[in-house]
């Protein structure tokens, strides 16, 4: 019977270290853990709630393209924000828009067989206004029936154009303003997170396919025969190692949340 005992407290003392070591093993992974929430395309801004604990989040913001295949590529804007918890932060996820319509967050409308611009993606706190954002990743221009759709995103939008001459271009949007629209059609300009419609500035549609710009930080120009320019990226000062790319995004935008999990 003491051999058995013996036996029995052998096997119990392996076991217990054996738990004991998976679950030092399972904290270790926990504290190395991240979490995260993908938000993809809705007409309407959604909240999130910085988790408690969490006081730095990665965000990775990509722009919408502009309609049809042959829409500007939207952007992308990476970087660390400082948050604190239990804040809210809103965001905007912008749409690739079909045919002449724009994009939802600011992309511009096109007309006839032009298509519009596809909308940014954005993060705003203290309030859901243009004024709120702190991250923009600025969408791409659309396409009219030939040349080129500027793509979104950077601190200076992509130009889209017809052909080389100057008046064809319609410019992305940049830090301080919106892109100028094609001169050639008199394609209305960008403005503060709003792409420029592809008409011309008494509201007609003047060669049958105008292309709307790209909604952003500040929205690209109304396009002619060619694409509208891409709107323009953006961060705030809160944002830290920001990295920014054009035309990197088919189809709709998303905005990606990730974070750390606390350790416990």
């Amino acid at each position: 019977m003491k051999f058995i005992t013996s036996r029995i407290t052998v096997s119990s003392l392996v076991i217990t270290i054996l738990q004991l070591f998976l679950a030092l093993n399972l904290n270790a992974q926990n504290a190395n853990q991240k979490d995260s929430v993908v938000f993809i395309f809705k007409s309407e801004g959604q909240s999130w709630v910085v988790p408690e604990g969490v006081t730095q989040v990665h965000v990775n913001a990509y722009g919408a393209q502009g309609g049809s295949v042959n829409g500007g590529k939207g952007g992308l804007v990476r970087s660390e924000l400082t948050v604190k918890p239990g804040s809210k932060l809103w965001v905007y996820v912008g749409s690739q828009p079909v045919a002449d319509d724009g994009g939802y967050n600011g992309g511009g409308k096109g007309c006839g067989k032009g298509t519009g611009g596809g909308g940014a993606s954005d993060i705003r706190v203290d309030g859901t206004t243009l004024e709120s954002r702190i991250i923009v990743a600025g969408g791409g221009g659309g396409f009219g029936y030939g040349g080129v759709a500027g793509v979104g995103g950077g601190l200076e939008g992509g130009d889209g154009w017809y052909d080389t001459t100057s008046y064809h271009f319609a410019k992305g949007g940049t830090q301080k303003q919106g892109g100028a629209g094609a001169r050639a059609y008199f394609s209305l300009p960008g403005q503060l997170g709003q792409g420029g419609q592809g008409i011309e500035n008494h509201g007609n549609c003047s060669n049958g396919a105008m292309a709307g710009g790209g909604g952003g930080y500040y929205g690209g120009g109304g396009g002619g025969a060619g694409g509208g320019g891409g709107g323009s990226s953006y961060a705030n000062s809160d944002n830290k190692n920001v990295i920014h790319r054009q035309g990197v995004n088919e189809g709709n935008g998303r905005v990606v949340i990730y974070w750390e999990k606390p350790k416990k």
